[in-house]
């Protein structure tokens, strides 16, 4: 083939795919325009479907407290238009139904000596179809029975412990108290399973590099079938500085006859402990008591005696001394 002609040929090529592509285009823009239209004209006819709607269980009887599991949805069986459907179909997890439970006849079941109640869902098809928008008829809610048993409510008072996941500064602790308030609340909850809370938590404080005392408001863990009369408590966390301080801590004898006199060689041993600046000055060998105990003398003939330390101030940190035992002598 001459150049002249590749030439023509290539030129002749190109023109066809611009043409299929255009074409190609128009044809999918014409499909496009077909799908909404069809689709807009299903949206306008009648239809018949089941929504799956959030349900929130409200007004339980005086005294009592729910501890049987309901489910968390209902499924409705609806009639409107498609437009009406598939909007509720988008938003029935962000507007739930409410069921307040006392507004309704309960039926008892009795089981095994123990008394249950159940609600058939019929009765309640006024109250949630009312919930609903009036573009849809309400034909039947699924499950058609509720199966629900109730415990007496009994308060408690429990303490509130604080998850704390804190990471200090160097050369920064925690000294002090790590106060709570409230520090306890009083919960309500199924007399059945008081007996086993104990306390409790609240979310987790989560901090890095903390220089500084902390003061926060943190949420209160939530316990299955309880109540809070506050779902918040304030916690504070003193942190300081700290430095390292060395006392010489005298050596005392525990239980040892009147007529006896107990030496230790050395006479005192060598503490050192973490304590806030503020509180260095504060600290003195008074404080602590190192001792050892005539009893396990007797007891177990030893050539040296261990060394307790029996009393420690609060408000310090990693305590550490030396030596653990010692020499002695009795003298009479």
């Amino acid at each position: 083939m001459e150049p002249e002609q590749k030439i023509e040929f290539s030129q002749f090529t190109d023109r066809e795919k611009v043409k299929l592509k255009k074409e190609l285009l128009i044809y999918l823009f014409f499909l496009f325009i077909s799908i909404i239209l069809w689709y807009l004209i299903s949206l306008s006819k009648d239809y018949t479907t089941n929504i799956n709607y959030e349900v929130r269980y409200e007004n339980f009887p005086k005294g009592k407290i729910l501890v049987s599991e309901l489910p968390g949805k209902l499924s409705l069986k609806v009639k409107g238009f498609g437009f009406s459907i598939l909007k509720h179909k988008l938003t029935s997890f962000i507007y739930p139904v409410t069921l307040p439970i006392n507004r309704f006849r309960l039926d008892i079941l009795r089981k095994d000596n123990q008394y249950e109640y159940f609600l058939l869902t019929r009765y309640t098809k006024d109250w949630i179809g009312n919930q609903l928008s009036p573009e849809l008829q309400l034909i039947e809610i699924k499950p058609d029975t509720l199966l629900l048993k109730f415990a007496d409510v009994v308060d408690k008072k429990v303490p509130v412990k604080p998850l704390l996941n804190i990471q200090f500064a160097k050369q920064y602790m925690s000294f002090g108290e790590v106060k709570i308030k409230p520090d306890s609340i009083v919960v309500s909850g199924p007399q059945v399973m008081t007996d086993t809370l104990h306390c409790v938590y609240t979310t987790e404080i989560k901090m890095k590099n903390v220089k500084d005392s902390i003061v926060q408001e943190v949420e209160l863990l939530p316990v299955k079938k309880f109540l809070f009369p506050t779902n918040k408590v304030r916690v504070t966390i003193p942190v300081e500085k700290y430095t390292e301080k060395i006392l010489n801590i005298p050596i005392d004898a525990e239980n040892a006859p009147d007529n006896y006199d107990i030496k230790t060689f050395p006479g005192y041993v060598t503490l050192s402990c973490w304590v806030s600046i503020s509180n260095y000055d504060n600290l003195k060998p008074y404080m602590f008591r190192a001792s050892v105990d005539y009893k396990t003398l007797v007891e177990s003939n030893q050539n040296k005696l261990k060394v307790n330390l029996t009393k420690i101030p609060p408000n310090i940190q990693n305590v550490r001394f030396h030596p653990k035992s010692v020499d002695y002598i009795i003298e009479k």
